[in-house]
């Protein structure tokens, strides 16, 4: 019985209805090598996915040699583009104590975490936070992601505008660098003191340290497909 379940999922997989061949059956010969070109992507069927896991489903969870997973994101690379793990992303997510909508995901990063005072260089204790920063970008294929830097209230505001961008671009770069993030898909701006979370004094006029601290940030946008 074991050997006919694999026998109609390998037919299902391989054979003339395997949504990963486009429903074309398999002469045994690869065209491309019949044409002398590089072989092109496969083109997948929107629905791949979804018939590869049911596919698995009538098998049942534990024939063969090990246990198979038919949950969504255990099904890597069926989809075309997708290559992560779901619930990893979700922690990551958690992590980061990001805010998420249906359409962009938001990341807010202390300054004082990622630089040393009135720098703008990454600091290497900050860049396991930024890695993760890169695999959320990269996880959802962002076409578009806003680095924006801000700072608090000390200091001349042209020199706290000047700041935040070196900031912001200090982010951006290392995502190019290091988590192989394309530089296209990102943009920065500096906002320096204009827009605060918090409140830079106390009412009565007193520093406010630990408001200030909450404005030293980088706010970083990413914009789902």
């Amino acid at each position: 019985m074991k050997s006919l379940a694999w026998a109609a999922l390998l037919a299902f997989c391989f054979g003339p209805l395997c949504p990963l061949s486009g429903g074309r059956a398999h002469s045994g010969v690869d065209p491309a090598l019949q044409s002398g070109k590089n072989a092109e992507d496969p083109v997948i069927p929107a629905d791949a996915q979804e018939k590869a896991i049911l596919a698995l489903k009538a098998l049942g969870a534990n024939r063969g040699a090990r246990a198979i997973s038919f949950e969504t994101a255990g099904i890597l690379g069926v989809s075309k583009g997708v290559g992560f793990d779901s619930k990893q992303v979700q922690k990551t997510l958690k992590e980061l104590e990001a805010k998420e909508t249906k359409t962009t995901i938001q990341i807010d990063l202390s300054g004082d975490i990622l630089f040393d005072f009135d720098k703008w260089d990454i600091r290497p204790d900050a860049e396991a936070t930024l890695k993760k920063v890169g695999d959320i970008i990269k996880a959802y294929r962002s076409p578009g992601v806003l680095i924006s830097g801000h700072s608090d209230s000390k200091g001349e505001d042209d020199y706290n505008q000047k700041l935040s961008l070196k900031r912001a671009e200090s982010v951006r770069d290392w995502l190019v660098k290091n988590a192989g993030v394309e530089a296209g898909i990102m943009r920065t701006e500096g906002f320096g003191e204009t827009k605060p979370v918090a409140p830079n004094a106390n009412p009565d006029g007193s520093d406010n340290p630990a408001g200030r601290q909450k404005n030293r940030r980088v706010e970083i946008l990413i914009k789902k497909r």
